[in-house]
């Protein structure tokens, strides 16, 4: 498959099969990965800036003001930089990306205005965390197929959250908690081999939030199956990152191994040593497994 090679070697293969000359195979090798025009770097920097000083006049403006009002204002707030981030989107070129800031500032201050007004109405705590993540959510899902990156980013912060205060809310201090984040990680997985912006956040995303629910997952509860469940799925993350080439996938996936590896012999055996010894054997197991595959794969 062509996701198991690396554009050297698929360079190197049309090469040698004559559909690419010497010069252009090398003119692909010498080529950058990615690069930005300036304009478009200054319009990441402004925009930046621009949402700093966005928060920062919204924050002062708000101070001293009943909840009613700051709830009001936040509303307003969303309406016009919602208005403001659609004009600008529809400029193109660097109006786009400052378009696109501008749309997390109207994101935010709805997500948030959503929440006081929750707060106004005095609902439940998680329930509130539970609706405003989920009101960004479903903005950010909306904006995906619409924006370059902002949609991706809005999905991923907001991901979280939501399934915090679906925890907190239904499965608070059971070993479920730690399995509903395994789901979110794995969905942003998914998300991050759609058709989408920043497909490199959503996957890092995605295998940290497996890492960490592993890890608290193998270590939720004192018995043997839990860290051998855990060393399953980080071995699985670890599989899929190296199949993908994704360094970040492996990253996690790795560390994940070892970690519930530790864990797991450390409830198997009483002793130091053969706790060693097997952790030892499973990383010369996966060691001896990835060469295997990787020569299967080798044409």
């Amino acid at each position: 498959m062509a996701s198991e090679k690396s554009v050297g070697r698929l360079i190197d293969e049309f090469e040698a099969a004559g559909k690419l000359s010497a010069p252009d195979a090398q003119a692909l090798r010498q080529a950058p990965i990615w690069t930005i025009p300036f304009t478009e770097i200054a319009a990441y920097l402004g925009g930046s800036v621009v949402f700093v000083g966005l928060v920062w006049i919204i924050i002062a403006l708000l101070q001293d003001m009943s909840k009613t009002a700051i709830d009001t204002a936040l509303f307003i707030t969303s309406a016009l930089t919602g208005g403001l981030s659609y004009w600008l989107v529809r400029q193109g070129e660097w109006q786009k990306t400052l378009g696109e800031f501008v749309i997390a500032i109207s994101t935010v201050s709805f997500a948030i205005g959503l929440g006081l007004l929750l707060d106004i109405a005095d609902v439940q705590e998680d329930l509130i965390l539970l609706f405003a993540s989920a009101s960004a959510l479903a903005i950010g899902t909306a904006l995906v197929p619409r924006t370059t990156f902002i949609g991706t980013v809005i999905v991923v912060v907001a991901t979280q959250p939501f399934i915090a205060a679906v925890v907190s809310k239904y499965f608070a201090d059971t070993a479920l908690a730690p399995l509903a984040f395994m789901i979110s990680g794995t969905v942003l997985l998914w998300f991050a081999r759609q058709k989408i912006g920043l497909q490199f956040i959503a996957r890092s995303a995605g295998a940290v939030s497996l890492l960490f629910a592993s890890i608290g997952y193998a270590a939720w509860d004192n018995n043997r199956w839990q860290p051998a469940i855990a060393l399953l799925i980080t071995s699985l993350l670890f599989a899929y990152g190296a199949k993908t080439l994704h360094l970040e996938i492996v990253g996690a996936g790795g560390l994940g191994v070892t970690i519930a590896t530790g864990i797991l012999a450390g409830r198997l055996f009483d002793s130091t040593l053969p706790q060693g010894i097997s952790v030892i054997g499973v990383g010369a197991l996966i060691i001896f497994t990835s060469i295997a595959i990787q020569k299967k794969a080798t044409p």
